[in-house]
């Protein structure tokens, strides 16, 4: 029996290794490799997930945008701060702290995105007035170092959900709605303006389109059409009682691709939701309900890519296409992604599909090429079992060359940090 030494049996995995990287380059394939880029003692993380082009770098590729927190074990309280940070990939991932945020929690962070006419300069981010507790939106130059306009309309809490990746406009909801509803995805202290109305659902708030250039506002959708459309039928009646007493919040907004649509959630109280996908255009027509399984992502060609629970299409993404609200394709096949429900992302050029699986306390992404229908998947990243109003979501985020996808986890010392993982 031949006996290794510590050093020997280390060479040897180190040569297994390269083998299997130098196998798969030959094949034209890819492998995956994972970096810890943020360090405790403080918690760094960007928080909401990649989908409709959600990009965490500038233009440049140079500067990731995120948050530091001082914990991640509870949800913020209302005067909890955030610190907003420029992460440097080009200076050892030096953290620079520029701005700080009271409108945050653990899963979708403050609601961080670039601007797409200045993406080397400009992003976006949720506030709260400590005072007041209307949330509001800042637009803050990173070359200036300093926040250049708010978006604030009287005492209404109403604050990006999501920008348009192709135009200077973001989808605008009302964050007092949802801080009243869900806690897992609410900005503790919240005002809400609509919290004594009657009917809960006015026809005065709703789904906004905001213009980021000039500061104006549309009314895409109220909730009072929202209630109508989703909350008056038998079965939910006989669940909630009546619509003009439960209210309904608006949520998880994305856009398409070429930004002439916007997806969104429509939920209610904790578990007694509807739980309805709808799109709806840029213009404010076309609103129509879409089916809705996990979390889903925009396609180039305006189809939604959802998750499956049917046993026959396990392992692999269907499309849904909302011009003729059919079924039209999948991504993907038996045994390629393990979950089609967990957080997932398109890459900027359309190459590759990101999957995510958790499986205990590690965290795997299977990379899918569709040329050649090749999968990948990452080595593990240690992450938080289970959910809860603190827990990590895979939530991958791709660069702008779609090699590299950032994407949280834990340290070594039970910080929540921010890891790469590159294709290579």
């Amino acid at each position: 029996m031949i006996v290794f030494s510590a050093n020997s049996r280390r060479m040897l995995w180190w040569i297994c290794i390269l083998l299997c990287i130098a196998e798969c380059t030959a094949n034209g394939h890819s492998a995956a490799t994972v970096q810890q880029i943020t360090h405790g003692p403080k918690n760094h993380f960007f928080g909401y997930v990649g989908h409709g082009g959600t990009i965490p770098w500038d233009a440049s590729g140079r500067y990731i945008v995120g948050l530091r927190t001082n914990f991640h074990d509870r949800m913020p309280k209302p005067d909890d701060s955030a610190e907003i940070v420029l992460i440097d990939t080009r200076n050892r991932f030096r953290v620079e702290v520029v701005d700080r945020t009271q409108a945050w929690n653990q899963q979708q962070g403050t609601m961080l995105f670039w601007i797409p006419g200045a993406a080397g300069s400009r992003f976006l981010f949720n506030d709260k007035d400590p005072e007041t507790g209307v949330v509001f939106s800042v637009l803050y130059d990173m070359k200036e170092r300093r926040r250049i306009r708010e978006f604030r309309f009287g005492n209404e809490s109403i604050a990006n959900g999501g920008v348009s990746p192709v135009r200077d406009e973001f989808a605008g909801i009302n964050y007092g709605k949802i801080t009243r509803s869900r806690e897992v995805i609410s900005y503790p202290g919240a005002y809400d303006h609509t919290a004594d109305e009657k009917p809960a659902n006015p026809d005065s708030d709703g789904l906004f389109r905001i213009d980021i250039k000039t500061g104006e506002r549309h009314l895409l959708v109220s909730y009072a059409k929202l209630a109508d459309l989703i909350l008056n039928t038998e079965k939910n009646r006989a669940r909630l009682g009546d619509p003009d007493k439960y209210p309904i919040y608006v949520h998880h907004t994305m856009w398409s691709r070429d930004g002439q649509w916007i997806f969104f959630l429509v939920r209610g109280k904790q578990n007694k939701r509807p739980d309805q996908s709808c799109v709806i255009h840029r213009d404010g027509t076309g609103l129509t309900k879409v089916p809705y399984a996990g979390h889903p992502e925009w396609s180039e060609k305006n189809e939604l890519i959802l998750g499956s629970k049917k046993p026959e299409h396990a392992g692999a993404f269907n499309l849904w296409d909302i011009a003729t609200s059919k079924w039209s394709g999948t991504i993907g096949g038996k045994g390629v992604f393990p979950d089609t429900i967990d957080d997932n992302a398109l890459s900027p050029d359309a190459k590759w599909y990101v999957g995510s699986q958790k499986r205990g306390n590690e965290c795997f992404y299977t990379f899918y090429h569709f040329a050649d229908g090749h999968s990948v998947v990452s080595p593990p990243i240690p992450t938080k079992a289970g959910g809860g109003t603190v827990r990590i979501d895979p939530a991958p985020r791709w660069n702008r060359t779609s090699d590299t996808i950032l994407v949280p986890g834990l340290a070594d010392d039970g910080t929540r940090q921010l890891f790469l993982v590159r294709l290579r």
